[in-house]
């Protein structure tokens, strides 16, 4: 290991004597920056509370952040040249006077009584460390103002030559001023070599704030934040510097203080870049090893030209290498022109970009509605224990995020007009799984989700247009869907997208969600003047019903009455022919029997006794009715019966 180099006594002597100028000078620095920083945050605070999209404040803050890291390290090279003039230049002390020491007070009582040492805190508060750190936050809050994503065009006028012409006059004075300190050695001042790479920084701050003024329509944010970005860089190592030096070991009383506002990362712009060098100067410098020394990395300095070209030629060679997973196909490019469809594996063709393998779907099924917003997010999985999602609202009177409105014909009476509906329409499709629709859907469509949409829409508007509410609420689902399924899959294969539909699936077709409830009043006073009329239209049959039957009753049994006063008639009418002729025939004797099988039927049921008056010439006929009790008691019988009176005697 080396031995650090010593400095000689005169060397020094001449460093402390140039230190109150260098005191004075930078402590002037110090005062100037902080009025230009204190005027560039004020005009970009103005700015960007008017125009929020402006360059001005993101610009202006990376400027001033700029600033105030050079003002920053100014400020400590301050302070350490003020430590030199005053061991160079010693203000006398003046004398002691012995006087007796005031009684502790009760605040200094209360303090030792607590176990902590506010004196190291108040050492470490006021140390180096914690003020380089909260500076450095400071920046990095100053450099974050005026961030955008989007920035507008600066317009055509003077003030932006104004501002280009200031920008140029700082750039000059910052490059003369970090000339002068690159060549500054370090027996005049050590500190020059720390300021000089955050003039660079200013310097390449100032020169790409230059470029996003002298091309306003460049409208790239990676342009206008660029400045920043250097900033926040620079800024974060000289916070991580003032927390790490809290961790060193205190130095003695009479012991230079160290300079912590420095930065690796600025003194790295420079050209050519030499990132390695500082490396090397390092490890010479700390631990004596010297890399140039080393036989090892004089060849692999020598090889690493031929290396380099070697493996990025194998390289270049191994882009004609695809992989394509089980999920993908892959469309062969050869000089831009596509020529085959690869399938799944391994494949080689010539590297890029003479050839180049496009990868597309294999399969793979989607969902679309027709009512969903192009960008929108997909609705998180919900568990099967957990509650419902929000998409499976079906109510009416609910606002759903993939309803579409369409018009449709309505009629009232003899009059025609338009209402509006809510219709749910979903379609599963996938990139068909031939090769002719592979390459149609890669190379005839850019977005296949927006152009399904639209061909959907444009059949939905064909197919509603001519059908009311009640037909569309009365008409099959699934009849519906074929329908529509069939007219987008004609639409798409006329565009030749190379999509095929594998089903569509109507989900909800009802009115809006603010005309809900008067639709469903509508369809409850329909219904219930539909049932009093099936009621009346029930009771009016029932009462036709029941009079048809009373009549039919009484025609069957008019007809009954008049068939058997018919057949009796015509029974009398043959039996009247049949005597007629028997009379005709016989004479008296048929009408003598006829007048006994009368008389018999007659008195078919009582007991006769026919006498002849014939018998007896001279005398009429005696009847001795002893003979005949039969007699006796049907006219007992037949006489009508009286009350019997009792005596009591």
């Amino acid at each position: 290991m080396t031995e650090p180099t010593k400095r000689s006594p005169f060397s020094s002597q001449a460093r402390d004597s140039l230190a109150p100028a260098q005191a004075r000078l930078t402590g002037r620095l110090v005062g100037g920056l902080s009025a230009a920083i204190f005027l560039m945050i004020l005009v970009a605070l103005v700015v960007s509370m008017f125009e929020s999209s402006s360059r001005w404040p993101v610009l202006l803050s990376s400027n001033a952040a700029a600033l105030i890291l050079l003002a920053i390290s100014l400020f400590n090279a301050q302070r350490i040249c003020q430590w030199r003039a005053g061991k160079f230049a010693p203000v006398p002390e003046p004398e002691a006077q012995t006087e007796p020491a005031p009684p502790p007070t009760i605040y200094q009582r209360l303090g030792a009584l607590i176990p902590v040492n506010f004196s190291r805190i108040n050492a470490l508060l006021k140390s180096d460390g914690i003020w380089l750190a909260s500076m450095a936050l400071f920046v990095l809050f100053v450099a974050q103002v005026g961030f955008a994503t989007q920035y507008l065009a600066l317009d055509e006028g003077n003030l932006r030559w104004v501002a280009v012409g200031i920008i140029t006059t700082a750039m000059f004075t910052t490059l003369v001023a970090e000339r002068h300190l690159a060549a500054t050695v370090d027996e005049a001042w050590p500190e020059a070599k720390f300021i000089a790479p955050l003039l660079r920084l200013a310097l390449a701050v100032q020169c790409l704030t230059l470029i996003a003024l002298i091309f306003p329509a460049a409208n790239l944010p990676l342009l206008v934040d660029l400045p920043a970005m250097l900033v926040i860089l620079v800024a974060l190592e000289f916070l991580l510097r003032g927390l790490f030096s809290l961790f060193t070991p205190p130095k003695e009383a009479d012991s230079e203080p160290d300079f912590l506002a420095k930065s690796q990362l600025a003194a790295q712009l420079v050209w050519p870049p030499r990132p390695l060098l500082f490396l090397q100067r390092e490890l010479h410098q700390h631990f004596g090893i010297d890399l140039r020394q080393l036989w090892a990395f004089t060849v692999l300095r020598r090889a690493f030209l031929p290396v380099l070209t070697v493996m990025l030629i194998c390289g270049w060679l191994l882009t004609g290498l695809q992989q394509i997973s089980a999920t993908q196909r892959g469309i062969y490019e050869r000089f831009g022109k596509p020529v085959k469809v690869l399938s799944s594996g391994l494949h080689y063709g010539l590297p890029w970009p003479f050839g180049q393998v496009v990868l597309t779907e294999n399969g793979q099924v989607h969902e679309l509605a027709t009512g969903e917003e192009p960008g929108t997010t997909a609705e998180p999985l919900t568990s099967a224990e957990g509650e419902a999602p929000q998409s499976a609202d079906r109510l009416w009177d609910a606002v759903h995020s993939f309803d579409k409105a369409q018009i449709i014909a309505s009629q009232s009476g003899s009059q025609q007009s338009l209402q509006i509906i809510n219709s749910d329409v979903r379609f599963m499709w996938r990139i068909g799984l031939t090769d002719n629709a592979a390459l149609a859907a890669t190379y005839n469509s850019a977005n296949l989700p927006e152009l399904i949409r639209s061909a959907a829409n444009q059949v939905l508007v064909h197919q509603f247009s001519s059908q009311t509410l009640e037909q569309l609420l009365a008409e099959q689902r699934i009849a519906l869907a074929s329908q529509i399924n069939r007219a987008v899959q004609q639409k798409l294969d006329s565009l030749q997208s190379g999509v095929e539909l594998l089903s569509t699936v109507v989900e909800a077709i009802h009115p809006p969600a603010g005309a809900a409830d008067a639709f469903h009043g509508v369809q409850a006073a329909q219904i219930s003047a539909q049932a009093l009329i099936s009621r009346e239209r029930g009771h009016a049959a029932e009462l036709a019903a029941s009079a048809q039957t009373t009549a039919t009753t009484r025609q069957n049994q008019a007809q009954m009455n008049a068939s058997d006063v018919t057949s009796k008639a015509q029974a009398t009418a043959v039996r009247f022919a049949a005597q007629k002729q028997a009379v005709a025939q016989s004479g008296q004797v048929f009408i003598d029997e006829l007048w006994y099988s009368q008389l018999h039927q007659t008195l078919g049921h009582s007991p006769l006794l026919i006498i002849d008056q014939r018998i007896g010439a001279g005398s009429p006929p005696t009847i001795d009715l002893r003979e005949f009790p039969s007699l006796n008691d049907a006219a007992r019988r037949d006489a009508p019966s009286k009350p019997t009176q009792e005596s009591s005697r």
